[in-house]
């Protein structure tokens, strides 16, 4: 037995699940894919992963962007790979402002935008420094408005005779 068992070494034939996800793309001889050509669950994968957006993926198939997205709407896999990646880019645009707020070097005015965003975000509301949220009081301001009834007609001839006299 190992005196430092939190240091063995993972054996990565034990998940190939894991490993085979994303197969490696070839090269593709040619500048947009024949349209006789189907697209591979398995490059149209990896493109998303390597992409991380349905356009530049669509790019790195060399094949329209219509046909990689009927493609993903077609598979759950796709799908499933496509949502991992836009979590990971709001992961990351998430992590700006925070990071920034708490960045020593950031200048004042990149901390007031990290602090402003931060406010207006959900992570903040009911603190109260953030704006009001829909259903506050704040928001709601009644108006004490009676209700009049406004009546459009067309005018007539004794309306005339009504001003003449």
């Amino acid at each position: 037995m190992t005196d430092k068992p939190y240091l063995a070494l993972v054996d990565p034939s034990a998940h190939p699940e894991l490993e085979a996800e994303f197969a490696p793309l070839p090269f593709y001889p040619w500048d947009e894919r024949p349209p006789t050509l189907p697209i591979d669950a398995d490059e149209a994968a990896t493109a998303i992963h390597l992409g991380h957006n349905l356009p530049r993926a669509a790019a790195l198939l060399k094949v329209p962007e219509f046909r990689l997205r009927r493609l993903v709407n077609q598979s759950p896999r796709l799908q499933r790979v496509l949502d991992e990646s836009f979590g990971l880019a709001l992961d990351r645009a998430v992590a700006v402002p925070i990071d920034t707020l708490f960045d020593p070097q950031a200048d004042q005015r990149a901390k007031e935008w990290a602090s402003t965003k931060l406010l207006q975000s959900r992570l903040a509301q009911g603190h109260p420094l953030s704006p009001a949220p829909p259903g506050s009081i704040q928001s709601n301001a009644a108006l004490d408005v009676t209700p009049t009834k406004i009546i459009f007609r067309w005018r007539t001839d004794a309306d005339d005779a009504d001003s003449e006299a």
